[in-house]
């Protein structure tokens, strides 16, 4: 599924991901309340969480999680956060908490953790991060997004578990069975920041293993697995190129290719290639986020 945009509204849409064909339309939300802070769709397609603005204080500086329900189209305030992740099962929802931190949510009962990620650093804040459960349901991997400091190239006034966001950091967020609280824990990485687009998803080739494709232009996509260990080992590299999205088992990619207009692709990882290549909609001008 995937959120669009024409000059009014932003548009919620299903499409077949074998061919691309636009299966069904869900809704349209005003511009000036639809944000790409994230996109997550229920393993049994019965909801999506996504994030808006709210309209009733355009002041605030704080997003609303909200879930869609695609039988009824009804919507439902969640909480005040964004990038909404849902574990494999559907059972929870991870997301950022506004103001700092990450909350998980089991959406049977309600009872939510939150784990204030201060002591990571004064960085911690996670609206336009990456975050992601790993197979097991019991551990959830942040990539933190950048500082506009770092992005245009200036020394780093933050810093994400003791380091500058020029170097490469995963944090690993603990869930174990409630009540238990949540922890956290942060791996450095080797090499560069990540940065750039980025999907993240469980490995299929262990649940407690982190499959990972980030954007190193003007180098090529890199996918890679990393164990939480910060053992990284290469899966296949696609030349210029954007990764999009994984889909939940891992073993397929949505990826974009070249520029006006760039073209989507999507392909099953094998073997340490791409195979089954298709190309979906043409028009892939105005698209938001993408959740499979």
């Amino acid at each position: 599924m995937q959120g669009g945009a024409n000059p009014l509204s932003w548009n919620m849409s299903l499409y077949s991901s074998g061919t691309g064909v636009l299966t069904r339309r869900l809704g349209s939300f005003s511009e000036k309340s639809w944000t790409n802070n994230g996109l997550a769709f229920a393993p049994d397609g019965s909801a999506v969480y996504f994030t808006l603005i709210p309209q009733h204080d355009p002041r605030a500086f704080y997003l609303w999680l909200v879930r869609f329900d695609v039988a009824t189209r009804h919507q439902m305030f969640v909480a005040k956060g964004a990038q909404p992740a849902l574990s494999q099962d559907g059972t929870q929802l991870a997301y950022a908490a506004f103001p700092h931190g990450l909350a998980v949510r089991n959406l049977a009962t309600g009872q939510t953790r939150t784990l204030g990620l201060a002591q990571l650093g004064k960085a911690a804040e996670l609206s336009n991060a990456t975050i992601g459960w790993l197979g097991h349901g019991s551990e959830v991997a942040i990539i933190p997004s950048q500082t506009p400091w770092d992005l245009v190239g200036r020394p780093p006034r933050l810093s994400w578990c003791g380091t500058p966001q020029t170097h490469p950091v995963i944090v690993f967020v603990h869930v174990p069975a409630p009540p238990a609280p949540l922890s956290a824990e942060c791996v450095h990485l080797p090499g560069p920041a990540l940065a750039g687009a980025t999907a993240l998803a469980a490995s299929p080739a262990s649940p407690t293993t982190l499959l990972l494709a980030t954007d190193s232009y003007p180098g090529p996509t890199r996918v890679e697995t990393i164990t939480q260990t910060g053992a990284i080992s290469p899966v296949l590299a696609i030349p210029n190129s954007l990764p999009v999205a994984f889909d939940p088992s891992g073993t397929h990619l949505l990826y974009l290719v070249g520029h006006t207009p760039p073209r989507l692709w999507e392909a099953t990882i094998a073997n340490g290639r791409l195979t089954d290549r298709v190309r979906l909609p043409k028009r892939t001008h105005g698209w938001g986020p993408v959740a499979w």
